[in-house]
């Protein structure tokens, strides 16, 4: 082991002077003080082998903080180091012996010089004279670690050196300063200079420091790590020594490394410091935050000046700089050295004092949490606060351990259920499914209405989540009378909610699921919140088609709420509400904002929620492989067990993606995903349902999807969401009839659709339109699909406009248009595969590229030149499937002038509908222009 002295050679040029004058026949006395660690032992040792190389006799001792109250016991050691006459030896023993025999006299304590009998002091006194008359060499007396002995020794040395002056007499003794006065030198009555004279050990500079790591780890590496090591250590040459040793020994000689070397030295360091100094340190290793520094005096229970004085003594060790642990380590040293009660009681004290002085009750929480347990209903208020804080700043973690402890030592009983609640909730964000395994302890709670509040939810969400509508139902009813009895406002508002949600989720079971739709979203209550509104407006939208109504309330809802566990279905359910309406822009913008508030508030569950919604987005904006892709990633997202009836939503999403890019094999493969039964119970399923028959459909399973289509319609039918534009079910139906053949049942329900789509609904209506037409004869069909090009451009879905196109090129084809109809078909080419999905293939040819519109063959300048600028942006727009409202919006003009604009636009170029203007302008490059 490295031994050896650094920075240390003015230290030993004094002692050497000293020792050189003692060798002349003076006494001297030096004391060499340094914090813990610095080299005084070394020092001593060094100094005494050269003493005793010049023929100086040593005499050396160790005081012991164990033996302080013994008198006379560093005398003791310093007489056995040595071969002394009998007469001589036997008196001093004699002496010896009878002072711990004696033991104290007066009313002082043990360590005090006045407890020994002057009678016993002098004789000693005089022993002592004569054992150095006796010795025929000059005299080392060395004492180490002298703070800890025993005070008579100390005045018997003193005493000593001041009486024999002309003697060759070298007493040296090292201390570690006490930053309290009154120590062991002060009471030992040392001598003045120039008999006595003092020596401090500083800490290393960066050059000592450096040498030390360069005796162990070589140049490089010490040049490399020395200002590191130094901040680490503030140059404490034992603390250098050993994180040498460490960073040695694991290898990597250019990292710093600190383990159990380091570790132990820092624990040496601080054993040798007062015992109340170590009591701070371990007070400021279970704070650990230099601003909470003046909240340690009561910590620690000592005053203010104390306190100061040991935080210096623990910044000249080397422990600390600026009341800050230099390097985690050391702090780790002090916590692993504590018993884990200790540290429980010390941190359940640190947590009592930051509450009594106003600290942040998270702060609190991680002292009580460190302590794994409280015993008062105080401590298990102040962690459900911080739980509260910690599930709105997404700190789960910090939620799940402070409810945890409550759970597990709570006295009361109201708040264990509601720590069981959070509990759930907490889980939740991340694995309902996991959750789910505290629902029996929240039936429990519900009946015997140990819920209150906001908490009052947790068992129904559970139930509802994972199809157990009827036990939800029977859980409502008792928690509702539970809040009329109880008064309890905040519950019976989140309970109207919680009814809601069944309404929704359940048709047949909601007590409100055979309510009359124009009733839907009124309230009795009159505190029922916005979050019940949005609920409700979607199962009206659900059930009467788009309606800007739901729309305005659907903002509303996204505006007035921020995503939490109490609003995350309601802003599920307005952002649906977006989707079914058509507003894409205003669902990008707020799913941007609940994605990334989802992932801010660690909730896997809600972000997975509203992925699967921007997946949904994606796809009706005409991106099936993105759209597959953002899907699969939500379900990804959490467990498919945990998905419960929910998962419906990203299923649905995924075979409709894969069904339109051609995906069979990837389509089919969705189906192989295991789904819960109760999910056909809810309008989830009724969605995955038709995306399932239309991936059998797609795989030439005819009357497997028409079973699909047709219990979508009994669904749709028997929960009143006969609505076409939002499940086209008969549509659906008579796609597998063309495919048979049965053509006139196909135009029966084609037609039956027509009848109940309404004017705006343009989705719906370009659909069946379309269907329509392709059980139409000849002269019929160019006119449906003339209104079904109109209805899909305005719908602004780019997917059903190249349907829609490809229909129609074919039709002008059969009609022997051939120049329309390659235009249509390029046109519906073109937006196929910007979209990635596939067309039916070509059936008829081409006509001889001569015949073409007229508009075409104008040409492009002749055209340029027709129109004006604002004209030409909005056909821009209007060719690529744009509403009015749409193009209105993005030109920030009115409506009313795209219409003017159009009609001048269609007086010009000779047409009269807006799908002649798709066909007229294609080759003119009017649209490029205007972009």
């Amino acid at each position: 082991m490295d031994t050896a002295l650094y920075e240390r050679e003015e230290q030993q040029s004094l002692l050497r002077g000293l020792l050189h004058s003692s060798l002349g026949g003076k006494s001297h006395l030096a004391v060499v003080s340094g914090a813990a660690g610095h080299g005084k032992t070394e020092l001593l040792t060094a100094f005494a082998a050269e003493a005793k190389r010049l023929g100086a006799i040593h005499l050396g001792a160790t005081a012991s903080r164990a033996e302080q109250a013994v008198p006379f016991g560093v005398l003791a050691q310093l007489c056995r180091g040595v071969e002394l006459p009998p007469n001589v030896s036997g008196r001093l023993f004699r002496l010896l012996d009878q002072a711990i025999l004696e033991g104290p006299s007066g009313s002082g304590p043990p360590e005090e010089a006045g407890a020994i009998a002057p009678r016993l002091f002098h004789q000693m006194g005089t022993a002592l004279h004569d054992l150095v008359e006796h010795l025929s060499r000059p005299l080392l007396v060395s004492v180490d670690d002298v703070q800890h002995a025993d005070v008579p020794s100390l005045l018997a040395l003193s005493t000593l050196v001041r009486r024999q002056r002309s003697t060759p007499l070298l007493l040296v003794l090292s201390e570690h300063p006490s930053p309290q006065p009154g120590s062991a030198l002060v009471r030992a009555e040392l001598p003045p200079e120039p008999l006595a004279h003092g020596i401090r050990l500083p800490p290393l500079s960066r050059g000592g420091v450096r040498a030390l790591l360069a005796a162990r780890l070589g140049e490089s590496a010490a040049a490399s790590l020395s200002d590191e090591c130094l901040a680490a250590t503030g140059g404490n040459p034992l603390l250098v020594r050993r994180l040498a040793e460490d960073t040695a020994r694991s290898g990597a000689p250019f990292t710093l490394h600190a383990g159990a070397c380091f570790e132990q030295a820092v624990l040496s360091c601080l054993y040798r410091c007062a015992p109340y100094v170590r009591t701070v340190a371990r007070c400021l290793a279970v704070l650990d935050d230099p601003e909470h520094t003046p909240l340690l005096a009561p910590l620690a229970e000592v005053d203010p000046r104390s306190l100061s004085l040991a935080l210096g003594a623990l910044e000249e060790t080397g422990v600390l700089a600026d009341g800050a642990w230099r390097h985690p380590r050391a702090r780790a040293a002090v916590l692993h050295e504590m018993t884990g009660e200790e540290r429980a009681a010390l941190h359940t004290r640190t947590g009592t004092v930051l509450f009594k002085n106003g600290a942040p009750v998270t702060e609190v929480a991680h002292h009580l949490i460190a302590a794994s347990r409280i015993d008062n209903d105080c401590a298990a208020t102040v962690l459900l606060e911080a739980a509260e804080e910690g599930l709105a700043a997404g700190d789960t973690g910090l939620a799940f351990n402070c409810l945890s402890v409550v759970h597990q030592y709570g006295l009361n009983t109201e708040r264990r259920a509601t720590a069981t609640a959070m509990l759930f909730r907490t889980e939740w964000r991340a694995d309902p499914r996991t959750a789910a395994r505290r629902l029996p302890t929240l039936m429990e709670a519900a009946r015997e209405g140990r819920l209150s509040g906001r908490h009052v939810a947790a068992p129904i969400d559970s139930l509802l989540w994972f199809g157990r509508p009827e036990m939800a139902l029977d859980v409502l009813e008792q928690l509702e009378r539970h809040a009329r009895g109880g008064l309890d406002v905040e519950a019976s508002t989140r309970l109207q909610a919680c009814r809601a949600t069944l309404d929704l989720l359940y048709p047949t079971t909601g007590a409100g699921g055979d309510a009359d739709a124009s009733a839907l979203g009124e309230d009795t209550v009159r505190w029922a919140s916005s979050r019940r509104q949005a609920l409700n407006e979607l199962l009206r939208v659900m059930r009467g088609g788009p309606d800007r109504d739901a729309t305005r309330t659907a903002e509303q809802t996204l505006v007035s709420h921020q995503l939490g566990d109490e609003t995350v279905l309601a802003l599920t359910a307005a952002v649906g509400i977006l989707l079914s309406n058509g507003q894409f822009a205003s669902a990008e913008r707020w799913l941007d904002r609940l994605l990334t508030s989802a992932q801010r508030l660690s909730a896997p569950v809600w972000h997975a929620l509203f992925g699967s919604l921007r997946a949904k987005l994606v796809l009706r904006r005409g991106d099936p492989a993105e759209a597959a892709r953002l899907a699969e990633a939500a379900l990804a997202e959490i467990p498919t067990a945990s998905w419960g009836v929910m998962i419906g939503l990203p299923l649905s999403v995924t075979l409709e993606a894969y069904t339109q890019l051609g995906a069979h094999g990837a389509a089919l493969a969705q189906l192989q995903v295991p789904t819960p039964d109760a999910m056909f119970r809810t309008p989830l399923g009724v969605r995955y349902l038709r995306a399932r028959g239309h991936a059998l459909l797609a795989n030439g399973q005819s009357q497997t999807a028409l079973d699909d289509f047709l219990a979508v319609g009994d669904l749709a039918k028997r929960w009143r969401m006969d609505v076409p534009a939002m499940l086209p079910w008969r549509t659906d139906a008579a796609l597998v009839h063309l495919r048979s053949g049965a053509t006139e049942h196909a135009r029966e329900l084609a037609s039956e659709q027509l009848a109940l789509t309404v004017p705006g609904q343009h989705r719906g209506r370009a659909v069946t339109l379309r269907v329509l037409a392709a059980t139409a004869p000849a002269p019929e069909r160019g006119e449906l699909l003339g209104r079904a090009l109109e209805e899909a451009q305005q719908a602004g879905e780019p997917v059903l406009l190249a349907h829609t196109l490809n229909e129609v090129g074919r039709c002008h084809q059969e009609a022997g248009q051939y120049s329309k109809g390659r235009l249509a078909l390029r046109r519906a080419r073109q937006l196929a595969e910007e979209a990635g999905v596939p067309l039916p293939a070509r059936t008829l040819p081409e006509a001889p590229r001569g015949q073409r519109p007229r508009a075409a063959v104008d040409g492009r300048d002749e055209l340029v030149g027709m129109l004006s600028d604002a004209e030409m942006r909005v056909v821009a727009l209007a060719i690529r499937g744009h509403s009015n409202r749409q193009i209105a919006a993005k030109l920030f003009v009115t409506v009313s002038t795209v219409e003017q604009h159009l009609t001048r636009v269609y007086r010009k170029l000779g047409i009269k509908r807006r799908s002649d203007l798709t066909l007229a302008l294609h080759e003119s490059g009017i649209a490029h222009r205007a972009s």
